[in-house]
C-alpha cells in the first residue's frame, strides 16, 4: 500500500519576501522669506465738517460776560408779563363762563355734570399754557438772535459753552430741565447758582451745556 505524501503548507507559512525600505520622501522646498512690513502711508486729513450753524457767535470770545443772576431775574419777569398777561385774559374768560354756567344749574346732577366740566377745562387750559411757554421759549431760544423777548431787551443770548447756536432740542431739554428739575429744588437754589457760579450758569444751563451771554 502507497503512502500518501503530506499537504502543502498553507501561503502564511510560505516564506514572506524580505522588507523593502521605502525611498525617503523628497525634501520640501524652504518656504519664500517674507517681505518686511512695511508702514503705510497715512491717510490724508479729512477737511472739517462744515458746523451745523455756521461760525459761532460774536459773544463766543475770550472776553465774553455772562449775565448774572438778576439781570436774568428781570428778563424772566419781563417774559412773564408777556406771556401771562394773553393767557390771564383767556382764562378769565372761560373762568367766567363756566362760573356762569355753574350757577345756572339746578339739581344735584347737573351740579356734578358742571364741576366735571370746570375740572376738565382747567386742565385743558393748564397743558394748552404749558405747550405755548414751552415753545415760546424752546423756538425762540434756537432762533438765529438765541434769546427770549424779555432777554432780547436787556441784551442778553443763551449759547453752547462754546458760543454755537442752540438746537431746539437742546433747546427743549435747556427749558424741561428748567421746570422740573432748577424749579423743584427748595429755596430757588437752583436759579440762584447763576449768581456765584463761574459763568453765571443755573443748574439747568449745566444740564443743557450752555451759557447765558451780554451782547
Amino acid at each position: 500500500m502507497s503512502q500518501i505524501p503530506p499537504p502543502p503548507p498553507p501561503n502564511w507559512q510560505q516564506q514572506q519576501p524580505p522588507y523593502q525600505q521605502q525611498p525617503p520622501y523628497p525634501q520640501q522646498q524652504p518656504y519664500p522669506q517674507q517681505q518686511p512690513y512695511q508702514q503705510q502711508p497715512p491717510y490724508p486729513q479729512q477737511p472739517p465738517y462744515p458746523q451745523q450753524y455756521g461760525a459761532p457767535y460774536a459773544a463766543a470770545a475770550p472776553g465774553w460776560q455772562f449775565g448774572g443772576f438778576w439781570v436774568r431775574f428781570v428778563a424772566y419777569f419781563l417774559d412773564g408779563l408777556i406771556i401771562g398777561i394773553p393767557m390771564w385774559i383767556v382764562i378769565g374768560i372761560f373762568a367766567g363762563g363756566m362760573v356762569a354756567n355753574l350757577g345756572g344749574t339746578s339739581t344735584e346732577e347737573e351740579q356734578v355734570a358742571a364741576a366735571a366740566a370746570v375740572g376738565g377745562t382747567i386742565f385743558l387750559i393748564a397743558l394748552v399754557a404749558f405747550v405755548g411757554v414751552w415753545l415760546y421759549e424752546a423756538l425762540m431760544t434756537s432762533s438765529e438772535r438765541g434769546a427770549t423777548l424779555g432777554k432780547r431787551a436787556l441784551g442778553l443770548r443763551v449759547v453752547r459753552s462754546d458760543g454755537t447756536r442752540l438746537t431746539f432740542g437742546r433747546a427743549t431739554g435747556r427749558f424741561f430741565a428748567k421746570a422740573f428739575i432748577t424749579g423743584l429744588i427748595p429755596f430757588g437754589i437752583g436759579y440762584i447758582m447763576a449768581g456765584f457760579t463761574d459763568r453765571k450758569r443755573a443748574l439747568h444751563d449745566m444740564i443743557a451745556d450752555t451759557v447765558v451771554v451780554k451782547v
